[in-house]
C-alpha cells in the first residue's frame, strides 16, 4: 500500500488527479478527473515512467519492447523504455503507431524498434475508457508482427462501467487475451482518502471528506469490480 499511496500522492501533486465536479464525455458528472496531459515536464514524465517500469517488471518481466498507442501513449512508451533499460541494464526498445500509415521516407504504420523473433511486447497507456484505441492498436500489431504481447499496463483504473454496463478493462482482456494491470485503481485512491493519507488535494479542491463521499456515491452508481 505504501507504493500505491506514494504514486497517488505524486498524481495529486502533479495535478494529474483533480477533484471537484467534472462532466465526462459520457455525460456522467464525476467527482474526480484523471488528466495525463499534466505529465508535461521531463521530471514528471520520468517519475511516471519509473512507476510504469516497476509495474512492467512485476507483470511483464520478459518484455523487450514497450509499445504506446498514439498519441498519449507515445511519450509513455519512450520514457518507460528508457526507465526499464536503466532499471534492468537491458536494452529495451520502444514502438508506437501512426494514426495513418506513412507512404514515403520512413514508410509504414509503426515507428521505433521493429520486433524480432525473440522480442516480447508490453503496451502502456494512461487509462482505459472504452478500450477502442487499444483494441485497434492490438489488431494492427498482430496483423504486422508475430510477437507476443505480455500485458497492458495503465496508470489509473477508473473501475467504471460503460453505458452498456460492461467493464472496459474486462472487455479488453476478453477480446484480446491480454492481461491488464493498473499502477493504481480508484479503490486504492478511495482507501488513501479514507485512511487520511491525502490531506491536500490541490488548489481549489473540495475537502477530503466531500471528495471521499462523492467517489463512494459515484462508485455505487457506475462502478465495476476490476481492481487490478
Amino acid at each position: 500500500m505504501l507504493a500505491d499511496s506514494e504514486f497517488i500522492a505524486f498524481l495529486v501533486q502533479a495535478q494529474a488527479l483533480q477533484f471537484g465536479s467534472f462532466t465526462l464525455k459520457s455525460g456522467r458528472v464525476s467527482p474526480y478527473f484523471f488528466n495525463s496531459a499534466r505529465f508535461h515536464t521531463g521530471p514528471r514524465l520520468m517519475r511516471l515512467a519509473q512507476h510504469f517500469a516497476r509495474t512492467v517488471q512485476a507483470h511483464a518481466p520478459r518484455a523487450t519492447i514497450v509499445f504506446g498507442p498514439a498519441y498519449k501513449g507515445i511519450p509513455l512508451a519512450v520514457a518507460t523504455a528508457a526507465a526499464l533499460s536503466t532499471a534492468t541494464g537491458r536494452e529495451v526498445g520502444y514502438l508506437f503507431n501512426r494514426k495513418e500509415a506513412k507512404t514515403h521516407g520512413d514508410a509504414g504504420l509503426f515507428v521505433g524498434k521493429t520486433p524480432g523473433p525473440d522480442d516480447r511486447l508490453v503496451i502502456v497507456d494512461d487509462v482505459i475508457t472504452d478500450g477502442q484505441t487499444k483494441l485497434e492498436a492490438v489488431a494492427a500489431l498482430r496483423a504486422t508482427f508475430d510477437t507476443p504481447i505480455d500485458a497492458l499496463v495503465i496508470a489509473f483504473n477508473r473501475m467504471e462501467q460503460d453505458a452498456a454496463g460492461r467493464d472496459a478493462l474486462h472487455e479488453f482482456e476478453r477480446a484480446t487475451g491480454i492481461p491488464v494491470q493498473a499502477i493504481v485503481s480508484l479503490a486504492e485512491l478511495e482507501a488513501a482518502l479514507a485512511g487520511g493519507m491525502l490531506r491536500e488535494l490541490g488548489p481549489g479542491a473540495p475537502p477530503v471528506a466531500q471528495v471521499l463521499a462523492g467517489i463512494r456515491q459515484y462508485r455505487a452508481r457506475y462502478g465495476s469490480s476490476s481492481a487490478h
